[in-house]
């Protein structure tokens, strides 16, 4: 494959003073054969780094061309930040770039291995290759070699939206060039109209191989004014960072970061939920793409993500901040740190540091359980051995919270919804934010009525103390769900009675399969569904002291479950 000479890429010193005393060159010119995929040349991967510096402030260049002919889409391709862009080439946020015109983005350099790198990620889209991606997109910023080396995908079938990570080559300055006055190192583009002889490094004996750059770097005015920027720069830089610490530690308290520290000194639990930065989640989502969208809670909205470090994930992102809402974020946080259950959602972490709160869960791909249930397509609707898997994982996760946990624990809102099923439909129970922890010596809690009618207790309604007994009532909800394919919101085939009620009308009156699933009753042995009906009708009993515990139902789901195993 052919390289175009328009990319050569040098890193160039720019010196805060004129020091009369010569340097080494910092790093070898990438030339052509360096952009060449099958180039195993070292410099092709970045540039070397010694292990004195591990990170610090660079810069790049990037020559303006659409779509990336703005400040704010030059700053998310290349992971920089679109106000310092404004600032650093003296333009409008606004503005849209002139073509070809050569703009300055400061970037964070860091050592990985021994190569120095900027990592940023890039969403391909049709055609695209890794030399494409390398080459145009970013300009000669990054190599094909340095791509692959980078990404797991055939370097002939990269899919479509995959994300790909970039490592943008840049460098820190060496000890000796930073005893000599050295504080930042640019990443320089050479055009096809231009000529690198300019480029050169000054030997130590004083004679210098052309020493152009140098001269015109030093000349009069022009490197006055660009002593004054970069003192500018840095002073600005440093009165950002402190703006950006207070407004973290202020969105901190506000977002009941103090709250949560106490509830989990409180709980006993010393573990903390790693803590993402806003940037973090906003690279992970493509800045909250809507093709990262995902669905819409009681509290909040979830977006897709995927971390620098590959792993697939979901983020909640709440919509509003009050006091009530700040509560139940801190409390789900709460719960889940000290819950270790497979069939329950895993929290990954939070974000505090944003105007809304974060968190960061396993990313579980196939949807919610009411997805499933009342997806009107015959061929994709769950099998009989799939629904009673189901009820099974979630009987398991909640008789672990009633009663193996290290403090009872009541979720508080059942429902279909609120069940999540991984690539195997095994069942993962999530949505905590109005869960409650229980002292050992209460059996009850009493508070305002929170839930989803249709699954709610009714003796909770009347009563507002919840108890175990309560998510019995709403998992008994969802246990006839799963026997129906009915919803407990909309159910009209007798509009003066809901789907509980209906359901255990037809029961007594041994008329239970007018209104069980075609599927289950086309799969199930009739003694079967007869068992899990009768289990379901106990769970739905006004009284909830006649109600069996969830340790109970998962014991009978168990035995069914074997018994069928036996066939």
């Amino acid at each position: 494959m052919e390289v175009p000479s328009s990319y050569n890429i040098l890193v160039v010193s720019l010196f805060v003073f004129l020091f009369p005393r010569p340097n080494h060159c910092q790093q070898a010119h990438l030339n052509d054969t360096g952009f060449n995929c099958s180039s195993n040349a070292a410099i092709s991967k970045g540039y070397l780094c010694d292990g004195h510096v591990k990170s610090c402030n660079s810069f790049v260049t990037f020559r303006s061309r659409a779509p990336y002919d703005t400040p704010i889409n030059i700053a998310y391709l290349l992971g920089s930040d679109a106000s310092e862009i404004y600032s650093v080439n003296n333009i409008s946020s606004d503005d849209k770039i002139p073509t070809n015109k050569l703009i300055v983005a400061p970037i964070s350099c860091t050592c990985s291995g021994n190569i120095y790198e900027h990592l940023t990620t890039y969403t391909v889209k049709k055609s695209e290759t890794y030399y494409i991606t390398a080459q145009e997109t970013y300009q000669g910023l990054t190599t094909c070699q340095a791509m692959i080396y980078r990404n797991y995908y055939d370097p002939e079938n990269i899919p479509i939206g995959s994300q790909l990570m970039v490592p943008v080559r840049c460098a820190c300055p060496s000890p000796n060039q930073t005893a000599s006055g050295v504080t930042t190192l640019l990443t320089y583009l050479v055009d096809k109209d231009e000529s690198s002889e300019g480029f050169h490094c000054i030997s130590d004996d004083g004679k210098s191989i052309p020493v152009k750059l140098v001269t015109l770097l030093g000349i009069g005015i022009g490197f006055a004014l660009l002593c004054l920027f970069l003192s500018g720069y840095f002073l600005y830089q440093c009165l950002k960072k402190r703006r950006m610490r207070i407004r973290k530690e202020r969105l901190f308290k506000q977002n009941g970061g103090l709250l949560l520290q106490e509830k989990l000194s409180s709980l006993g639990n010393g573990e903390k939920a790693k803590l993402f930065t806003s940037e973090e989640l906003q690279r992970a989502t493509d800045n909250y793409n809507q093709s990262r969208f995902l669905g819409e809670g009681g509290y909040g909205t979830v977006y897709k993500g995927m971390l620098t470090d590959g792993s697939i994930v979901a983020i909640k992102k709440s919509r509003a901040i009050d006091r009530k809402q700040i509560e139940q974020f801190v409390n789900e946080v709460a719960i889940l740190s000290r819950i270790n259950h497979r069939n329950i959602v895993k929290l990954l972490g939070c974000c505090l540091e944003t105007e809304t709160p974060m968190l960061v869960y396993e990313f579980i791909p196939n949807g919610t359980l009411f997805h499933q249930i009342h997806n009107k397509d015959p061929e994709s609707s769950l099998s009989w051995e799939n629904r009673l898997s189901i009820a099974s994982d979630v009987a398991e996760a909640l008789a672990y919270m009633h009663s193996s946990a290290s403090m009872p624990i009541f979720h508080r809102d059942i429902k279909s919804s609120n069940i999540l099923l991984d690539e195997k439909y095994n069942a993962k129970v999530s949505d905590f934010g109005t869960s409650r922890s229980v002292p050992d010596d209460r059996t009850h809690l009493t508070t305002a009525v929170q839930g989803t009618f249709g699954y709610m207790d009714p003796e909770y309604f009347r009563s507002s103390k919840f108890t175990d007994k309560s998510d019995v009532y709403s998992y008994g909800v969802t246990l006839v769900e799963l026997l129906t394919g009915e919803n407990p919101f909309s159910f009209a085939k007798d509009e003066a009675k809901n789907l509980v009620t209906t359901f255990i009308s037809l029961t007594g009156e041994n008329q239970l399969f007018q209104i069980i699933d075609p599927r289950v009753a086309s799969e199930a042995r009739k003694e079967d569904i007869r068992a899990i009906a009768e289990l379901a009708t106990r769970c739905l009993k006004l009284n909830g002291k006649k109600r069996p515990t969830m340790r109970e139902v998962y014991l009978e789901l168990e035995g069914v479950r074997k018994s069928q195993r036996k066939l």
